[in-house]
């Protein structure tokens, strides 16, 4: 398994934590995201998680939709299915050398989920803020994830991927929401 494939697995995992814990009544809190509330922010996420898995089985890509509709009544759930076809997409032999049109340019498949692995755990942190629980972002993860953001940051700035860093807090996960540009709806 590549580093890149273990950090956008360990990511998507995450995610999938987080969503399993949101209690069924905050999916329609607001997130930090200022358009989007929870659910929207886990159909989003599952929108591009479903696109990578896509782009890595060859097939079509999920179609547009607005966000709460890709998450559904069940946003968890929606979440469990991406993470599962989209990493099972990734386990086919030669799927990570093959090189690949992405929003980026040509490029592997691993150095794609290398430059992505971070949208997945941001997300898992919008949804944990807005639920009100813990994200489950562990200080090793966290300080790779804004390692990453201190190179890529400003490029992801530039086509408004993420917004402007804010102050984190004390630990290394709201260090790395703060790179993201996140600041939490819980003061």
């Amino acid at each position: 398994m590549s580093e890149n494939l273990r950090n956008f697995t360990k990511a998507l995992y995450t995610l999938r934590a987080v969503a399993d814990r949101v209690p069924a009544g905050a999916w329609d809190n607001q997130s930090c995201c200022t358009e989007w509330t929870a659910r929207q922010v886990a159909g989003h996420a599952s929108w591009v998680i479903q696109a990578i898995g896509a782009n890595a089985a060859q097939i079509d890509g999920p179609a547009e939709q607005p966000e709460a509709d890709v998450a559904g009544d069940d946003p968890a759930a929606t979440i469990r299915r991406s993470v599962d076809t989209t990493l099972a997409a990734l386990d086919q032999h030669g799927v990570l050398r093959r090189v690949s049109a992405t929003p980026f340019g040509e490029m592997p498949i691993d150095d794609f989920i290398g430059s992505v692995w971070i949208d997945p755990l941001a997300h898992a942190w919008d949804i944990a803020d807005a639920a009100g629980i813990d994200a489950g972002i562990d200080d090793e993860t966290a300080a790779k994830a804004s390692a990453i953001l201190d190179v890529t940051g400003p490029i992801l700035r530039s086509v408004g991927a993420i917004a402007e860093p804010v102050e984190g807090g004390r630990d290394a996960a709201s260090r790395f929401a703060g790179a993201a540009g996140r600041a939490s709806v819980r003061g």
